[in-house]
């Protein structure tokens, strides 16, 4: 599997635009959220999201352009392979009572 980190913006963004894509790419298990080594879970910055598969940068960069379009016209999206993940002061997930 490979490792993605996606960034989507919006030029001229409505509010909901990000919150609206957050959702449709969880049906794709494409993540607004990344989990510590501890199993601890942080929230990404908002339009950042993580995405472990098999298809190649550009099949992952096209899809979610596709639907970010659909969601706002005017997306744009940058797609990066990772192999190690390092991050400060993300805000973590609350753990559920």
């Amino acid at each position: 599997m490979i490792n993605y980190i996606i960034y989507v913006s919006f030029t001229d963004a409505a509010p909901d635009s990000i919150t609206r894509l957050s959702t449709e790419l969880a049906k794709y298990n494409i993540a607004g959220g990344i989990k510590a080594d501890d199993g601890r879970g942080y929230f990404l910055p908002p339009g950042t999201f993580i995405y472990h598969g098999k298809e190649t940068i550009n099949e992952v960069r096209d899809a979610i352009h596709r639907l970010a379009e659909t969601i706002q016209p005017g997306a744009s999206v940058v797609a990066t392979e990772t192999t190690t993940i390092s991050w400060t002061g993300l805000k973590e997930v609350p753990n559920p009572a």
